[in-house]
């Protein structure tokens, strides 16, 4: 039952409560630092010209920036490094298909493994597109940017 008595018990802990952090200065502290941000260089030529990927190549191209890219890609990241590490042909050529699509399906600690999620042509997809891009598509960080806010 509610009644005006809780209602003063309530109001008596929260002057408390505020009275206790005045002193500790919880709300007077600094501003936080000014955020850092790395701009990356883009060759925007490439970034906007239609890639010439089959349709397997293209499927793969889509699965990537559904599932992958937010970790191993550093298109519209804000920072220079990306948690997983960069995929190209290179990867693809050094490991070999059956590594990587094992990559894939398992997973790592720091990865998810996606066998239930991907068909394994859909994993086909996904390689044949990693197949087609190549180191030099790699934004470079151009270095750190401070951005004020107001």
């Amino acid at each position: 039952m509610y009644t005006g008595r809780m209602t003063a018990q309530w109001f008596v802990a929260l002057a408390t409560a505020a009275g206790a952090l005045a002193g500790t200065g919880v709300a007077f502290q600094d501003p936080p630092p000014a955020p850092r941000v790395t701009a990356i260089d883009y060759d925007m030529r490439k970034a906007a010209t239609p890639p010439s990927l089959s349709e397997d190549e293209l499927s793969g191209k889509k699965l990537f920036v559904q599932r992958c890219a937010l970790c191993h890609d550093l298109l519209g990241q804000p920072a220079s490094t990306t948690v997983g590490p960069w995929l190209d042909a290179e990867t693809i050529k050094s490991r070999g298909d059956t590594r990587v699509r094992d990559q894939i399906m398992k997973g790592s600690r720091r990865m998810p493994g996606w066998q239930y999620t991907f068909e394994p042509a859909q994993i086909d997809h996904l390689i044949a597109y990693l197949k087609t891009v190549t180191p030099d598509q790699k934004p470079k960080p151009r270095g750190a940017v401070t951005i004020p806010i107001d």
